[in-house]
């Protein structure tokens, strides 16, 4: 995994979240919090430092754990208005925004 792709991901995610179709809770050692509560992400990221982000497409009901250490990649197709995560030993997975 390459370094900072999981807070990318994260951040495309959660810039993604703002057109309501994609819903996002982080988890770190201190804290939990709602993609619906964080006002900058780039300072929660800093502060908050997560390991976890859970992901749910409202639009296709899909959702999934995704542990920092288990990314692999992502991609974002904006042509089918999908993130594409690729965690390791699992099929890729497509989350609808």
């Amino acid at each position: 995994m390459e370094a900072g792709t999981f807070k990318d991901l994260i951040v495309e995610a959660y810039k993604k979240s703002k057109e309501g179709n994609l819903v996002g809770i982080l988890y770190g050692a201190i804290s939990t919090c709602g993609f619906s509560d964080i006002t900058d992400i780039e300072e929660f990221l800093e502060i908050g430092n997560p390991d976890m982000l859970h992901l749910k497409s409202k639009l296709t009901d899909m959702e999934a754990d995704i542990y920092k250490w288990e990314l692999e990649n992502y991609k974002v197709k904006a042509s089918e208005r999908t993130i594409y995560v690729k965690l390791k030993d699992k099929p890729e997975q497509p989350f609808m925004y």
